[in-house]
């Protein structure tokens, strides 16, 4: 091949790069107006991507509380999800970011096997990958893996700036998802509202009654609550509540669900909690609230307590009323026992 015909293929493979990455963009755009997670945003992103260069397995590792993965592979290639696959992964996060993972637990969190089949080969020994930034931190990386043919500067220059893009779209459902929890959440002590307690009880509901595990509820109730706006005001009532909510987050886990109900009333969905579980986590609820000691400007403490109703989850419940009801109903037994005080259903539906 003669130079002007070499000159005249690359200027011909650049344009159609920038053709590629033009489409991509807009691609990427018109999928994320339509993505309402993460999930489906990686998953959408990634399919386009396979429009421009072929690969076998795309990641994208969030630095979350652990690393979160979510994975892409081509129809045929579910095998390719495996402990060889994580290590590569550790390996190239540890080349490219200079921390040590080697103790932080990597969570699937979505797996999408809807790229065009291809190649059955496991090698993956080549590799293209980018820093995913938000907000001007390094949030994570984007990692494409195939065996061949390897990826060319043109590839790579296409994975940088589909990152680019990604962090751009990832801020953009960011800041949607924090629009919408404002509409479900409390205004006042910033937990979850009422609203978004229907809907998180029905999704466990569903989980316990599908993957048959267990699933329980706590109602709560300040003790004397109103007797405190009454003779100390509402200021110091708002203050109580906003303490209280801070003590019941320390006693739970991080998948429990904590939001108010209503005033003084309060919800907690403990999943994969039975019985025994939840009365131990209210019991635990029961004596921080106990040891809250809150100064007023007069320099005067208020102390409060709190009642417990306990209900747990049964095949036969229909609705997310079903629960709370019970629950509601214990909690009210423990009202008119003394207050300060758990009181859950046994598997007959009795009080204990």
């Amino acid at each position: 091949m003669s130079g002007s015909e070499q000159t005249s293929s690359a200027v011909g493979s650049n344009d159609r790069l920038l053709s590629d990455i033009v489409a991509l963009i807009q691609q990427l755009t018109g999928r994320d107006v339509r993505s309402g997670s993460r999930a489906d945003l990686f998953a959408g992103a990634f399919s386009a991507l396979f429009e421009c260069m072929p690969f076998d397995v795309a990641v994208a590792v969030m630095l979350e509380q652990n690393l979160d993965l979510y994975v892409s592979t081509r129809a045929d290639g579910n095998s390719l999800v495996d402990e060889s696959l994580i290590n590569r992964v550790r390996e190239t996060l540890q080349k490219v970011i200079p921390a040590s993972f080697a103790a932080t637990d990597i969570v699937v969190m979505s797996e999408s096997h809807d790229l065009p089949a291809g190649s059955s080969s496991q090698s993956l020994r080549h590799q293209a990958y980018a820093i995913l930034t938000l907000d001007g931190r390094t949030a994570g990386l984007l990692v494409v893996y195939r065996d061949d043919p390897p990826f060319s500067p043109g590839h790579e220059q296409v994975v940088e700036i589909f990152t680019a893009q990604m962090s751009l779209l990832m801020a953009n459902l960011s800041a949607r998802e924090q629009i919408l929890n404002l509409a479900d959440t409390d205004y006042l002590t910033g937990i979850w509202n009422k609203r978004s307690l229907r809907r998180q009880l029905l999704q466990e509901m569903e989980r316990a009654r599908t993957l048959k595990v267990p699933l329980a509820v706590l109602v709560l109730d300040i003790d004397d609550f109103k007797q405190i706006n009454d003779t100390l005001g509402h200021t110091i009532g708002d203050v109580v509540l906003s303490e209280f909510c801070g003590a019941v987050r320390e006693s739970l886990r991080p998948p429990d669900f904590f939001a108010r109900f209503g005033g003084d009333e309060f919800v907690v969905i403990l999943p994969h909690t039975d019985r025994d579980g939840a009365e131990a986590v209210a019991e635990r609820i029961l004596e921080r609230v106990h040891g809250l000691t809150i100064i007023t400007d007069e320099e005067t403490a208020v102390r409060c307590s709190v009642s417990i109703g306990v209900g747990t989850f049964r095949v036969q419940d229909s609705s997310a009323n079903d629960m709370l009801r019970r629950a509601d109903e214990r909690l009210y037994i423990a009202k008119r026992r003394g207050k300060n005080r758990v009181v859950a259903d046994d598997v007959r539906g009795e009080e204990r």
